[in-house]
């Protein structure tokens, strides 16, 4: 069978519309439904991940994932959550991205719903600032939905219940369809990090254990930090291998990419939203990783040429469309 390519390119607009896979053999008559799980990472930096060659390996369990493609070069449309998120599944590029106007146009995510994607968003942060306000959205910020909170509730919970999740598009006698799952994280946010984990994550220490970091030496804010890192590794982990249960009736893949990054005392600027044209690297420079299987045709030598390139948030809506567009042509 011919291998179909992630289209990982900064096509916007019309072009983005019009992004196909290389193959043009597929026969959609007999071709795999695909499911996709696509976590949008809060406030991580790509220089904290141990696959990006951070001294601490704070990602031990995707390290021993196959088939993983971590993007080293990566940079984010914006510096907080609130410009980030909707720049990210915009069809405008960071140049022309304006967040006052993007909540009056179509999403990237609407044009996948209204195709037939079956579109869902879970939501463990503060919102998803507008991008799944026309299609599926569940709030997992509550023991009302998340089974797993402490303190507060965690990221793992918005797994509970995948098997219906992903079928929920579809009758029983029906052909699955295509799935899309967005799984918004409470990551890194800060500047509580230490409450960004469960106890059992806390490998590094001490711990800077206020919302003060100022009060706090360096190392312990990174300490905090690293743990909530290692946290986001375990969630992965679990969505990953969650995902391979599918892979005999889908074609599944997984992509993480953060929304933005974080000051951790670097010339005593701490947390993160500064103007991007004054805003250092490390609020722009996010981590973003590709779990594919052979099993999903995509071509893995073009993954692993352009997990060395430059990408950016610009790359996630022709990337998507490009995923489900077999399916929709």
């Amino acid at each position: 069978m011919s291998c179909a390519v992630l289209i990982l390119s900064p096509l916007h607009a019309t072009d983005a519309k019009r992004v196909a896979p290389t193959s043009s053999t597929t026969n959609s008559s007999t071709a795999k439904p695909k499911l996709m799980v696509f976590v949008v990472g809060e406030t991580a930096r790509a220089d904290h991940f141990g696959l990006n060659g951070y001294t601490r390996n704070t990602t031990p369990l995707l390290a021993k994932q196959s088939n993983l493609y971590s993007f080293k070069d990566a940079v984010s449309c914006g510096t907080s959550t609130a410009y980030s998120v909707p720049c990210m599944f915009s069809y405008a590029n960071r140049e022309k991205y304006d967040i006052d106007t993007a909540k009056y146009n179509e999403n990237v995510l609407d044009t996948l719903s209204k195709q037939g994607v079956n579109v869902v968003w879970r939501d463990n942060n503060s919102s998803s600032k507008g991008v799944a306000d026309r299609v599926t959205f569940e709030d997992f910020k509550t023991a009302d939905t998340n089974p797993n909170c402490d303190v507060e509730c965690r990221d793992i919970g918005m797994l509970d219940g995948f098997d219906k999740l992903v079928k929920s598009g579809s009758s029983p006698k029906e052909t699955p369809k295509d799935t899309l799952i967005l799984l918004h994280q409470m990551g890194n946010h800060g500047p509580a990090y230490y409450q960004r984990y469960p106890k059992e994550f806390e490998t590094y220490k001490p711990v800077c254990m206020t919302n003060e970091l100022s009060k706090c030496d360096t190392q312990s804010v990174i300490n905090g930090y690293d743990n909530a890192i290692l946290y986001t590794d375990y969630f992965l982990d679990n969505v990953i291998d969650t995902l391979k249960t599918y892979e005999q009736d889908y074609d599944v893949v997984m992509v993480y990419m953060s929304d933005h990054g974080e000051s951790l005392g670097e010339n005593n600027i701490y947390l993160h939203g500064l103007p991007y044209k004054f805003a250092p690297d490390t609020q722009k420079h996010v981590p973003a990783v590709i779990w594919s299987p052979d099993s999903n045709h995509i071509d893995a030598d073009s993954l692993s040429i352009m997990s060395s390139q430059p990408v950016s948030h610009d790359f996630i809506t022709p990337t998507l469309l490009s995923f489900f567009w077999h399916h929709n042509r």
